[in-house]
């Protein structure tokens, strides 16, 4: 699944119920709705569609297209634009392959593939870098290699221009990896993420939110069960998402940018074959850290999404229960965490967001909360709140400041 601009949604191909089927679907925000093109792939699973903004297409390459365990996958390339499916002929192509990660490295019109199957008898993943111009598939020689991966998630962070790259099946185990590959330069680099991040994991999705510069990462399978969380990476960090859903492995998701939401589709919610037809939006989440006070590191937490006409309240724990006093910082852009220590004299506190608008709140015992009691303004529009709390003991400005959050107007 991926966002068409010509369909004016996002498409979905395929997949599994448990039949193969080879139906294409647009869902608006709001509606789905099954298209009948002439012509199109056979039924298949465990392949990607990316939409290749350069060319105005939606690329679909592999996948299984039997449920019989002895043929391979298929080493096809189809193509939507729109309005029907179109195999490319091409010069080259990858082989028989499913169960890769892949996304569209927009600043160098390329699809990128990583790792998957060639087989649907046991054997490892490989560890093969793939690129897509349109014409032919290339293996790309690079520096650096993450190693074998099967499922793994994958993301083109535009902010970055870098391919991200987390968690799959080396073979032999799951893993907790983030690597970053430079199409530039042909580079794999791993990260140390400094403090919390997901669990070792295949199966998951991870999608670029170009509103609020973020790869998103949801669900998965460890080694005894299909998860629900919900991670947010920067860059730098993951940050877990306070979010509340179905869990899901091998389920789809991708940025649809008229309602500014994460969707999500499908997938397996328990193991190991209770297969789900929902529709799940995100719409809501948190990013950076709070500074250290008196009362531990403020926390802010909203309290549901966005929705046009209906009420919106983020919350905001561990104040100085002496005063629980806080103002919310509302903004319009987001910051990259500017640094306060000189700034206002606030050592190892950041700021991410503008400060457009401020709202003071008082609560008791160490929380307190506002509500917005009617959203208003056009969907997709994105907001972003930290609360900054009144801690006269802690430094020289007597304020710390919370986690950011960001917010979408959705329907």
């Amino acid at each position: 699944m991926d966002f068409v601009p010509q369909n004016g949604g996002l498409v979905l191909f395929g997949g599994s119920a448990p039949l193969l089927n080879n139906q294409t679907w647009v869902y608006d925000g709001t509606t789905w709705t099954q298209l009948s093109p002439a012509s199109s792939p056979s039924g298949r699973f465990g392949a990607q569609l990316v939409y290749d903004s350069t060319r105005s297409v939606a690329v679909l390459y592999g996948g299984l297209a039997s449920n019989i365990s002895i043929p391979p996958p298929t080493s096809e390339t189809w193509e939507w634009n729109g309005t029907t499916w179109t195999q490319a002929t091409l010069v080259a192509n990858a082989g028989p392959r499913y169960r890769y990660g892949a996304c569209f490295d927009s600043a160098r019109s390329r699809v990128v593939m990583y790792g998957g199957q060639s087989t649907q008898l046991i054997s490892p993943p490989n560890n093969q870098t793939w690129e897509y111009d349109g014409t032919t598939w290339t293996q790309i020689a690079t520096t650096g290699n993450p190693g074998p991966r099967e499922r793994p998630a994958m993301c083109y962070h535009a902010g970055m221009g870098m391919t991200v790259m987390f968690g799959g099946y080396d073979g032999v185990a799951l893993t907790d990896q983030t690597w970053l590959y430079d199409g530039f330069s042909n580079t794999w680099v791993q990260l140390v993420i400094p403090g919390p991040k997901p669990s070792p994991r295949n199966a998951s999705a991870l999608v670029y939110d170009p509103l609020h510069n973020l790869c998103i990462l949801m669900g998965g399978q460890d080694a005894a069960n299909v998860l629900s969380d919900t991670w947010a990476f920067d860059g730098v960090r993951w940050v877990q998402q306070a979010t509340t859903t179905q869990p899901a492995r091998d389920h789809v998701m991708a940025f649809l940018p008229g309602t500014g939401q994460v969707v999500r589709f499908g997938g397996f919610t328990a193991a190991p074959s209770t297969l789900s037809n929902q529709t799940w939006e995100l719409g809501t989440g948190s990013y950076g850290v709070g500074c250290v006070g008196t009362n531990g590191v403020p926390s802010l937490a909203s309290a549901g999404a966005m929705t046009l006409g209906q009420p919106w309240t983020v919350n905001v724990a561990n104040l100085n229960p002496t005063f629980s006093l806080a103002f919310f910082v509302i903004g319009f852009t987001r910051l990259p965490g500017i640094d306060l220590t000189f700034l206002l004299n606030m050592p190892g506190c950041a700021a991410y967001t503008t400060p457009d608008l401020l709202l003071g709140i008082s609560g008791a015992g160490g929380a307190a909360s506002w509500t917005w009691p009617a959203v208003s303004g056009p969907i997709g529009a994105a907001l972003y709140t930290q609360a900054l709390c009144f801690d006269p003991p802690v430094n020289g400005f007597g304020f710390t400041i919370s986690n950011g959050v960001y917010a979408t107007i959705g329907n």
